[in-house]
């Protein structure tokens, strides 16, 4: 909900909603009701735009992302997302309710393999783009992202730091303490707009230069190049493990058809067989297991 006291008539005029009166958005898209309808939204949206078009979620389970991979290949590659804004658990605004930060959705940590390993199982992966994003705030947590598989990273809340966020949590109330994100005129002068630009500037700067010291520390040329065999996570009583042994990573399930796309039919011949240990998720489907 953004509350009456920050809906001015420039917000009000952007949204086109009424100014000086709460908003309060549904929980969900009316006309969104499963997956098939979510693809229809995105192949309409694209071709009204000329645009990337994308779905920004945190993760609950693995039911959404196996079902919209399934539905991308039964529909064909038209109707794919660009791209898929993974956020982890950890991540939410200073106005979201406090049961919702703290409980709901899996840590990034473990969504994000999953989410990869999914589109690499349905042959999907060279097709759709992934953001990872989740507190990933600095330079070690980005390089881990990109190790599992991330294409991008996100950040807001590196980015609010850097200008001056405390986190008091009054985002929605009007009355940020450092001036950030409030539409009050004295407490918005606590926000030096020719200082805190260049260390906003500063913060980005310094991420990529750390990120790029990290993959070189690994070997790596560029940090396009990290895998997840140079992650080793620290488990109980100090002992580490493989990423990758952890979060093997798949390869396509032999039985599962190219997806179809508007320049021709499935090709069987591309796909590959699915090694996945123990057992591919297609495994049920397909009638066998593979080693």
């Amino acid at each position: 909900m953004l509350p009456a006291a920050k809906v001015t008539e420039q917000i009000a005029g952007i949204r086109g909603i009424p100014a000086h009166e709460d908003s309060i958005s549904p929980n969900r898209h009316r006309d969104i009701a499963d997956v098939d309808q979510l693809l229809d939204k995105i192949a309409l949206v694209r071709e009204l735009t000329g645009k990337p078009v994308g779905v920004k979620t945190a993760i609950g389970g693995w039911q959404f992302i196996n079902e919209l991979c399934d539905a991308v290949n039964r529909r064909g590659l038209e109707y794919a997302p660009d791209f898929l804004a993974i956020d982890g658990g950890e991540g939410g605004s200073g106005a979201a309710p406090q049961a919702l930060m703290d409980h709901m959705a899996l840590p990034i940590a473990e969504a994000l393999p999953r989410v990869v390993d999914s589109l690499i199982e349905s042959g999907l992966r060279s097709r759709i783009r992934v953001i990872a994003a989740g507190r990933l705030v600095t330079s070690a947590k980005a390089a881990w992202a990109l190790c599992v598989g991330a294409d991008f990273v996100n950040t807001a809340r590196g980015f609010m730091f850097s200008l001056g966020c405390i986190q008091a949590l009054r985002c929605h109330q009007n009355t940020c303490p450092t001036g950030v994100t409030t539409h009050n005129p004295r407490l918005q002068r606590g926000l030096v707009v020719e200082e805190k630009y260049l260390r906003v500037a500063n913060y980005a700067i310094g991420m990529n230069k750390e990120i790029d010291m990290i993959a070189h520390s690994c070997g790596c040329r560029h940090a396009r190049e990290l895998k997840r065999e140079h992650v080793r996570i620290v488990q109980t009583a100090g002992h580490s493990v493989a990423l990758n042994m952890l979060y093997p990573a798949p390869r396509r399930c032999a039985r599962l058809p190219v997806p179809a796309s508007r320049y021709g039919d499935h090709d069987e011949s591309q796909a590959r067989p699915c090694r996945r240990i123990p057992v591919c998720r297609f495994a049920a489907r397909c009638g066998e297991q593979y080693r």
